[in-house]
């Protein structure tokens, strides 16, 4: 299939799995984000079909009741097995799952490390968006460590994508270093306290 049909296909799939679903973050229609880790990766590979729809079904595994065999059936097993390289495995949390990130996106093809480079700016960019009332400052921070260690695997890859994240990385760290400052109910001297984010 070529680009543009199975981009497309990916897209109207994707559109309908995360139907309803919202990004925790920013709390744009969730497909927004895989079409621009898509956009992301297409700037790089535009001619890499089965990437690209990988790239819009990224996350259908993880957030939906989508199955790998469902994948399989409809986009075949280059799509899939991209798919199936970026799902975290069912059950894993916390550390256990973000040092899986690291360790088996560092053993994984090009195609693999773009979905994951594209993913962490958007992810990180999110962030930054959030409004300042809902922004967790601690779990900016874990996060964006969190990011940097993966992306420090994926470099080499993509030059371009790479600045644009070191680029939103240094503008998320500004963001969680700002004190802001409010004044209390009562009037008195204005107290510092740190800007909060929600974790990812």
């Amino acid at each position: 299939m070529s680009l543009a049909p199975l981009a497309m296909e990916a897209l109207a799939f994707a559109a309908r799995a995360h139907s309803g679903q919202h990004r925790t973050g920013n709390r744009d229609p969730y497909v927004n984000h895989v079409i621009e880790v898509a956009q992301m990766v297409a700037s790089v590979e535009p001619d890499d079909a089965a990437l690209i729809a990988a790239c819009v079904l990224h996350d259908v595994l993880e957030e939906t009741p989508v199955t790998a065999d469902e994948l399989r059936t409809r986009f075949g097993n280059a799509v899939t097995a991209i798919v199936l390289d970026v799902t975290d495995p069912e059950g894993l949390k916390g550390r256990p799952r973000r040092q899986r990130q690291v360790d088996h996106t560092a053993v994984c093809g090009r195609p693999v490390r773009l979905l994951k480079l594209a993913d962490k700016i958007s992810n990180v960019e999110e962030l930054l968006d959030i409004a300042p009332e809902r922004f967790d400052a601690g779990g900016a921070h874990k996060y964006l460590k969190w990011a940097r260690r993966v992306v420090d695997v994926c470099r080499g890859e993509a030059p371009a994508l790479e600045a644009r994240f070191d680029a939103s990385a240094a503008r998320l760290e500004s963001v969680i270093e700002r004190p802001k400052v409010s004044a209390s109910s009562s009037g008195s001297v204005p107290r510092i306290q740190t800007e909060i984010t929600t974790e990812q």
